[in-house]
């Protein structure tokens, strides 16, 4: 007999009283029983209080809190909060916007048990199209390098798509600086363990993309989040040529959009960073960086011929 297991599903809401609600049925949907769901307001200055209170009141495994004000905004924060007022023995965050399929958790349960693994993922569709769930391809395996896989970008994994054991993510916690990619720098550091994973090839989640989502930002905030993001994988892992490689072709790509958009102070504020990602000096990254602005050509010549860059 399986484990009943006590799942925490932490959500991030922010305006989305005409969403959520969709979202929480699909979880009191769900035939696997054992779960409590905690709801983070970030702040929501439409009806979400009230519509999640409602929902609160019909099943009290359902709770509302609002992020408190020592809490930086944003979903990051509320993510972190929504982990220190849980009990589960796994926990599983998910997205305001978005659908559960019913069975998502009796499965991810079932195969955590089977396998004992200490995380389990399946897949999303952005079709609501029925899904097949009684034969569907699973794979398994323990590993304590599979995070270089996963910061490499050889296997993806999304907020909505992962579940976790608890005692695993110990005292990990998302970055609250960053505003992309959060999922992924988070999990780089979680993955950096031995563990078991288990990957469902099978569409459990409907993703519902939103223009006003949580986590949306503007094109030079992107920039300065993936500056960010790009540093730090650069000094945790300063040995990793590979990672080190794909940090370096993301700077390329971030410089290349922000000369678009004449971005020169952000520019220059990052002025080695990118430097350093194109291999140049100092006086001939600086001769190419008002070529590029007056020309916005030239950028695939830029790049390095060195083993790194390819």
């Amino acid at each position: 007999m399986e484990k009943k297991d006590l799942i925490a599903i932490i959500i991030p809401v922010y305006n989305r009283a005409h969403l959520i609600g969709e979202t929480l049925d699909s979880i009191l949907a769900q035939t696997y029983q054992n779960w409590e769901c905690i709801v983070v307001d970030d702040g929501s200055t439409d009806a979400t209080e009230a519509v999640v209170l409602h929902y609160q009141e019909r099943d009290a495994r359902i709770s509302y809190y609002q992020r408190p004000s020592h809490y930086p905004k944003g979903a990051n924060a509320c993510r972190n909060y929504g982990l220190e007022k849980s009990n589960g023995d796994y926990v599983h965050w998910f997205d305001s916007d978005d659908l559960m399929h019913h069975e998502k958790l009796r499965l991810k349960m079932k195969h955590a048990f089977t396998y004992q693994a200490d995380v389990v993922v399946d897949t999303h569709s952005h079709s609501s199209n029925p899904v097949n769930t009684s034969a569907y391809p699973v794979t398994s395996f323990s590993s304590s390098t599979f995070y270089i896989d996963f910061i490499l970008g050889k296997k993806p994994v999304i907020t909505n798509d992962v579940m976790l054991k608890r005692s695993i993510v110990g005292q990990h916690r998302f970055d609250e600086q960053l505003h992309k990619a959060q999922e992924y720098e988070f999990l780089s550091r979680v993955f950096q363990q031995a563990l078991t994973y288990c990957f469902l090839e099978v569409a459990l989640s409907f993703y519902r993309p939103s223009v006003d989502s949580i986590s949306k930002a503007k094109p030079k905030k992107q920039a300065v989040n993936l500056i960010y993001l790009s540093k730090k994988l650069q000094r945790s892992h300063p040995q990793h040529s590979e990672i080190i490689a794909k940090t370096e072709r993301q700077a390329r790509k971030t410089y290349k959009s922000l000369v678009k958009v004449n971005a020169l102070s952000l520019i220059f504020k990052n002025f080695h960073f990118f430097r350093k990602s194109y291999h140049k000096s100092s006086l001939v990254f600086l001769f190419l960086i008002f070529y590029n602005l007056i020309t916005k050509k030239g950028f695939d010549q830029m790049k390095p011929t060195t083993a790194n860059g390819l």
